[in-house]
């Protein structure tokens, strides 16, 4: 009996050791990509498309009926994995899709890689000119209406500071889908004596404009005492000149000082942009008909 029983056990053992390696056996989706979906294979075949920072894949049969499938992506540079479920008619499904495309080769892959700035997206942020004005569009954020103007300053781990006329926002680059920026400012140095002329101008009619609402208003030297008409006929008489010309002197001065500014801007403004795409799901709306 002990035999018999030890046999039973034995035979027992392995039938379950049987079930459990087909429980996690690892499937081959295809040929073509073997046991193991990489980066590559994924964005070819288009396997899991809607996997934002697809890293690997496997798919594994739970019973004869039922797969899982094992995503390792990366969220904001760290590595997760998910955990994702399908039935036989999906596997059957992928599998079909995969064998019905072409080979995936050197050639078809740097095809595939044109364009796709997203994957370099990190490195174009941190090299742009700072600061300058850009547009961001984000789909997943009602806040702004999908799309965010202001003039972006910093970059810290990918986290983009925009300074808009009211508030500082910070913004992730991995929630981004598209960012238009100029990658460098052109050179205008010649228009500079001119903005500088523009403003100075524009300094000394504001001051100007000043004396003139003064002399109308009828105050004092001080600014600060309204005065009769006939004082006020009195006090236009009275030789003005140095207050004037201090007035003028200062009105240029200010100008001057928002001429660098104005200078910026128009630098800015002229630069034609340019407009990239920062996720995979835009580009394929973009590019995959």
């Amino acid at each position: 009996m002990t035999v018999l029983l030890l046999i039973k056990n034995i035979i027992l053992g392995f039938y379950l050791v049987g079930v459990l390696a087909a429980q996690t056996e690892v499937m081959i989706l295809s040929q073509k990509v073997g046991t193991e979906i990489d980066m590559h294979e994924n964005r070819f075949y288009r396997i899991f498309p809607k996997e934002k920072g697809f890293i690997n894949a496997q798919v594994i049969r739970i019973n004869k009926e039922n797969f899982r499938v094992v995503i390792i992506k990366k969220v904001r540079g760290k590595e997760r994995l998910v955990k994702r479920f399908i039935s036989l008619d999906d596997y059957e499904k992928l599998q079909l899709h995969v064998d019905a495309q072409s080979e995936l080769t050197e050639k078809a892959k740097l095809e595939m890689y044109e364009g796709m700035d997203f994957l370099r997206a990190e490195k174009i942020v941190n090299d742009i000119p700072k600061p300058q004005y850009v547009i961001l569009k984000h789909s997943g954020q009602k806040k702004w209406g999908g799309r965010l103007k202001g003039s972006l300053f910093y970059v810290d781990e990918n986290m983009l500071h925009i300074q808009t006329p009211t508030t500082i926002e910070k913004v992730h680059l991995s929630d981004l889908d598209q960012l238009s920026y100029r990658p460098e400012i052109g050179d205008y140095e010649h228009l500079r004596p001119y903005l500088y002329g523009i403003t100075g101008l524009a300094g000394l009619a504001l001051a100007q404009k000043y004396i003139s609402q003064r002399n109308f208003a009828g105050v004092d030297a001080n600014g600060d005492k309204t005065i009769s008409m006939e004082e006020h006929v009195r006090f236009l008489m009275r030789p003005r000149n140095d207050l004037d010309r201090y007035t003028h002197l200062f009105g240029i001065v200010i100008g001057l000082i928002f001429s660098s500014e104005l200078f910026d801007a128009v630098s800015t403004l002229l630069t034609p942009s340019e407009t990239i795409i920062l996720s995979e799901a835009e580009y394929e709306k973009k590019n995959i008909k």
